[in-house]
C-alpha cells in the first residue's frame, strides 16, 4: 500500500517527539509492515509562529493527487489532541479514499472498533454525509440563484394550518 505519513508537533514541547522523531517512528514502521512511504508531512513549532497545518494540507495534495491509498500517523493524537476533531479528520480522509492507519496499536485498534464516543461521532458525521448528497443540488440552485440577476421572479408559498390539511 502506498501510504503518506503525517507527523505534529503539539504546542508545547514536552507534549510529545519531535517531529524528526514521529517520522522515524513511521519510516521504521513501514519497512516492518512492507507498505511503500512515498512522503513525510509535517507541522511543526517555528519560533514566532503558530503551529500551523501546512504539511496536514500537503497531505491533503497527494491524497487529491490520488498519489496514496493510506495515511500514517504516529499516534490519533497527531492529527489533533482533541477526539471530535480526529474524528473528523478520520472522517474526512476515508471520504478522499484512503485508509488512515497509526502505528501504535492501541489506535489502530480504535481505528478498527471505536469506542461508543467515537462511533456516535462517526455516526453523525456519516448522516451529515447523506445529507449534503441529497441536499447539494439544492444548495447548488440556491448558489446560482444568488448569483443570478434579479429577474423579479416570485414564489408563492401558501401556508396551511394542519387543522385544514
Amino acid at each position: 500500500m502506498r501510504v503518506v505519513g503525517y507527523v505534529r508537533e503539539s504546542f508545547g514541547p514536552e507534549d510529545s517527539d519531535p517531529a524528526f522523531v514521529q517520522g522515524e517512528a513511521i519510516r521504521s514502521w513501514v519497512r516492518s509492515t512492507g507498505h511503500n512511504l512515498i512522503a513525510v508531512c509535517q507541522d511543526v513549532r517555528q519560533e514566532g509562529h503558530g503551529l500551523g497545518r501546512e504539511g496536514y494540507q500537503a497531505l491533503l495534495g497527494i491524497v487529491a493527487g490520488q498519489g496514496a491509498d493510506g495515511v500514517v500517523v504516529p499516534s490519533l493524537s497527531s492529527l489533533s489532541p482533541d477526539l471530535m476533531t480526529q474524528e473528523i479528520t478520520i472522517w474526512d480522509l476515508r471520504r478522499r479514499g484512503v485508509t488512515v492507519l497509526s502505528i501504535e496499536d492501541a489506535d489502530q485498534q480504535l481505528l478498527l472498533a471505536p469506542t461508543k464516543e467515537r462511533q456516535l461521532m462517526r455516526d453523525v458525521l456519516a448522516r451529515l454525509q447523506e445529507y449534503y448528497e441529497w441536499a447539494r443540488p439544492m444548495m447548488e440552485a440556491e448558489d446560482e440563484d444568488e448569483d443570478a440577476d434579479d429577474r423579479g421572479d416570485e414564489v408563492v408559498v401558501e401556508l396551511i394550518p394542519a387543522s385544514d390539511a
